[in-house]
């Protein structure tokens, strides 16, 4: 493969350490330099391969892509202006607002550049993934992928960890005032707590893809292993498991810790029940993880102060579940074409019916979806991510390689997670958060199509595989 094709692949894992990096990119500057890197990365990749890229690669990945495609295809459809009579068609509140202020044309969304800033970082999470499907070729380059938002989520949680041991008053960079709660390089906890979710759960995957599958034997090669086990780089992700695992319990977050327990015990089961020639030491990992990073490593770094904040929560004291509520209302009024990408800040004012603050976001991705996109298009996300699962799931059961069906396993766990924590919080908003979940529905369904062993070659028309033994126990 040619340099410059290298050179794109070591750019696209900057990237995802990058990520987490400026505020979760999370501003506008912060996720436009991240739309100029993915940019260039499309050019990078476009030299290398001098115009004629190997779309067949694609055809493995149709049904994300196709849903992507038709997701950014309808936002783009709520930025371009319409004359009312068509509006009203599919939407007559939408048309009745704007025929309110004396409009002769109107768009589907309520706000309209709020909705094309939304539709640039769509296309970019697009591209993102098409990257991903070109550079990512083999197993190995796939590992290397995983171990970088492994690296990420190590830097974040020592960050955040160290900033609350040593008591620091304000953020390195941007003077931020900062807690006694581990937030990294994020603004908000749950952000951090959503993130260290992620590369805790693909970290999981990592480790169980290296695993021994066959008997041990004698006690002879069982110490043999253990010491092996002890001084190979399992060892030092496992490290790295356990100070992200500090970092989740120091945010605070009720739902990203319950989201991390209830991703790796579920997981954990369905691995149990389902793996193929599962690994002897699956059993001891998850139940490791479970008990002692959880319970001994929490207790020492705060579990106490989580499971504190679970008990004085009240849904009397909490105006979030009102959004919901009130939120409903404007599905209601908006069910097939939403109010527009981006739009929930300014729509929800005219539907809250009390003074509890400003709310720029739902504080539930389900809800916050179903008002901006409509019914139809959150529903075909939603087929999306249940098509990533339903691969991890028949990866696990099906097939013999253990790199994927470990990271197939740790991908299975991260969606999980993500379903369980998007529905008290606005966790795909940031750009960091919203990009490593696309990796992951990647990687989920890289899990079921990219060969075990074997480079794989690319020219102009066509792939091949140096080595036939597509499903080896690598």
């Amino acid at each position: 493969m040619n340099h410059i094709e290298k050179l794109a692949f070591y750019t696209f894992l900057a990237l995802i350490i990058w990520l987490p990096i400026p505020l979760g990119s999370n501003r506008d500057w912060a996720w436009a330099i991240a739309e100029l890197w993915i940019a260039l990365q499309s050019l990078m990749l476009i030299a290398a391969y001098k115009g004629s890229l190997p779309f067949r690669v694609l055809s493995s990945y149709k049904v994300v892509l196709l849903g992507l495609l038709v997701f950014q295809f309808w936002v783009l459809l709520q930025t371009i202006p319409l004359p009312l009579t068509w509006i009203a068609t599919v939407s007559e509140q939408t048309a009745y607002i704007y025929d309110l202020v004396g409009a002769q044309t109107g768009y589907l969304s309520l706000d309209s550049r709020t909705t094309q800033i939304s539709l640039f970082k769509g296309l970019s999470y697009l591209l993102f993934f098409i990257n991903a499907a070109f550079l990512v070729n083999s197993s190995h380059r796939l590992r290397s992928v995983v171990l970088a938002v492994v690296i990420s989520g190590t830097l974040q949680a020592f960050y955040g960890a160290v900033s609350v041991l040593l008591n620091v008053q304000e953020s390195l960079v941007f003077g931020f005032p900062e807690k006694d709660i581990s937030t990294g390089s994020f603004v908000y906890k749950n952000h951090l707590a959503n993130y260290l979710m992620m590369t805790l759960c693909l970290g999981l995957g990592l480790i169980i893809a290296q695993l021994h599958i066959s008997p041990s034997g004698s006690w002879h090669i069982r110490i043999r292993r253990v010491v092996e086990g002890m001084l190979s780089p399992k060892m030092l992700v496992r490290l790295c498991l356990i100070i992200m695992v500090i970092a989740l319990v120091m945010t605070r977050s009720r739902m990203g810790n319950i989201a991390f327990f209830a991703a790796t015990t579920v997981g954990g089961l369905i691995a149990l029940v389902f793996y193929k020639k599962k690994p002897r030491a699956l059993i001891i990992l998850v139940g490791s993880v479970i008990a002692i990073d959880t319970i001994v490593v929490g207790a020492l770094f705060g579990l106490e102060k989580v499971k504190q904040r679970l008990v004085e929560t009240s849904l009397g004291a909490e105006s979030r579940d009102q959004v919901v509520v009130w939120s409903m209302d404007i599905i209601r009024d908006f069910p097939i074409t939403g109010t527009g990408m981006g739009s929930f800040y300014t729509v929800f004012p005219m539907y809250s019916k009390s003074d509890i603050g400003f709310y720029d976001h739902a504080h539930n991705d389900y809800v916050q979806f179903l008002v901006e996109a409509g019914i139809p298009a959150t529903l075909l996300l939603g087929c999306v991510v249940l098509y990533s699962l339903f691969l991890c799931f028949n990866t696990i059961r099906t097939r013999q390689s253990k790199t994927m069906k470990g990271l197939a396993l740790g991908s299975m766990m991260t969606i999980i997670g993500m379903l369980v924590h998007i529905s008290v919080d606005f966790n795909l908003q940031p750009m960091a958060n919203a990009m490593t979940f696309i990796l992951v529905l990647f990687v989920a369904n890289a899990t079921a199509v990219l060969p075990a062993t074997g480079r794989i070659l690319k020219d102009s028309s066509t792939t091949q595989l140096t080595n036939k033994k597509v499903f080896s126990n690598d």
